[in-house]
């Protein structure tokens, strides 16, 4: 709970700046990328046995050079399988499907004032970002259980997951509009019950998830004197 809520208040600064400037550009981009699922048919750490293709597009509003609104739509594969780890083979239990998540986040870019500066004008660099927000998920998994006694099995299946996406990245200007990146996320949810396994796991501790992925975006100026050029003396 305390997680949660230092969670939430990170998320309020980062959007406060948002609601209080004027408004300058979009960016819009779309990411290719890998995502991975951590819950009860896991270890702890990352693991490469379920690693599955994903990949998301985001519209990003941008209300000053560093503080952006953003809408974003991920969609990708997540499985696990108590098969493949020791300490879960006895229990047997395994899924899969495809999650769709939208969310909306606040962004803060830490470079995005000295990148577009009113008084020197556009200049090319790579800068570090951060974003956070809320999330709901869509996900409705194939689920198989290693036992017909399967407590877990009498479960009602949740389809709609609560999350809250947090994470960062960088981006690389290849010129004023178009821009590249790297990034990656961790999506907190609510739930326990997003791999259909709950009764026999560790119900103490909700089901989580990553996306990774490389981006590529296009930027969309308001007005573009503001941003692009320096200002007359």
């Amino acid at each position: 709970m305390k997680s949660s809520k230092l969670i939430a208040v990170g998320c309020f600064l980062l959007l406060f700046p948002v609601l209080s400037q004027g408004q300058k550009f979009w960016e819009i981009s779309a990411a290719p990328g890998l995502m991975n699922y951590y819950g009860d048919l896991t270890p702890p750490l990352f693991t490469v046995k379920e690693v599955f293709l994903g990949g998301q597009l985001s519209v990003r509003r941008y209300f000053d050079r560093e503080h952006a609104i953003r809408v974003n739509i991920l969609h990708g594969k997540l499985a696990g399988n108590d098969l493949n780890f020791d300490r879960n083979y006895l229990r047997g239990n395994s899924f899969e499907g495809r999650l769709t998540e939208f969310s909306v986040m606040g962004e803060l870019d830490f470079k995005g004032r000295k990148r577009f500066s009113t008084r020197h004008g556009y200049e090319k660099m790579a800068s570090l970002y951060l974003f956070g927000g809320g999330s709901v998920a869509y996900f409705d998994p194939t689920v198989h259980y290693g036992s017909v006694d399967s407590k877990d099995a009498d479960l009602d299946y949740i389809k709609w997951h609560i999350g809250m996406p947090i994470g960062g990245g960088v981006k690389i200007d290849v010129n004023k509009k178009l821009v590249i990146g790297l990034e990656l996320s961790y999506r907190f949810t609510i739930s326990d019950f997003l791999d259909g396994t709950q009764a026999s796991g560790n119900a103490y501790k909700n089901d989580s998830y990553t996306f990774g992925g490389v981006s590529i975006g296009y930027r969309f100026f308001d007005k573009a004197k503001e941003v692009e050029a320096p200002t007359k003396k």
